[in-house]
This record gives C-alpha cells, sequence and structure tokens, in this order.
C-alpha cells in the first residue's frame, strides 16, 4: 500500500466483506428457522395423526404397537431433519465464511508483499 487512499480502499473492502459475511449469516439463520419450523409443523401433525390412529386401536397390544412405530417413525424423522439442519449449516458456514476468508488472504498478500519491498529496500540500503 503506497498511500493513504489505498489504506482506505483496503479498508472498505474490510468493511464490505464482513457486512456481506454478516448478511449471510443472516438469511441463513432465516432458512434453518424456517426449516425447524415446518418440521415442528410437520411432527405436530404426524403426532395427531398418531394419536388418532392409537385412540381406536381394539386392544392394548395394538395400541402399543401403534405407539412403537410412531415412535421409531420419529426418530427417523428426527434424525435426517437433524442431518438436514447440519448440512444446511454447514453451507452456510462456507458461504458467509468466503467474504472474510478472501479478506484474510487479501492481508496475508500485502503483509508479504510490504515484507518483501523492506527486503529489498533493506539489501539497496546495505
Amino acid at each position: 500500500m503506497n498511500s493513504y487512499d489505498d489504506v482506505v480502499s483496503f479498508n472498505q473492502n474490510n468493511i464490505e466483506a464482513f457486512v456481506a459475511s454478516t448478511t449471510l449469516f443472516a438469511k441463513g439463520f432465516e432458512q434453518i428457522t424456517k426449516q425447524y419450523v415446518a418440521f415442528a409443523s410437520e411432527s405436530f401433525e404426524d403426532a395427531v395423526e398418531a394419536g388418532k390412529k392409537i385412540a381406536t386401536a381394539k386392544t392394548v397390544n395394538e395400541a402399543v404397537d401403534l405407539q412403537t412405530k410412531v415412535a421409531k417413525n420419529s426418530w427417523e424423522k428426527a434424525v435426517a431433519e437433524g442431518q438436514k439442519i447440519s448440512d444446511i449449516s454447514t453451507g452456510i458456514f462456507k458461504e458467509a465464511s468466503a467474504p472474510i476468508s478472501d479478506r484474510v488472504q487479501a492481508t496475508v498478500n500485502v503483509a508479504n508483499d510490504t515484507a518483501k519491498k523492506a527486503t529489498k529496500a533493506s539489501k539497496k540500503a546495505a
């Protein structure tokens, strides 16, 4: 960086990257929240339907069998939903961290260039 304008521009780019990253995180959390709400709604509907089926059971064994199936299905859906949320979260983190990672790389590049220039200058002075 050779001038004040270069420093200002560099810092402006850092701020823009932070804003972009924050915006992507917010959108991602909105997506996750919608996914949770959809799952909760579906789970509630499944529970109501299961309750109706269990209530119509003719025997205790039939009710227990139905309850076992409901519990197994609920568990499988919860595991699948957990995996889906995990995948979404991973994608969000990768996408939202990219602007910051790019700026870190830019900072490293500037530091390396500055160090090379300082080394050349010190060799010329010696």
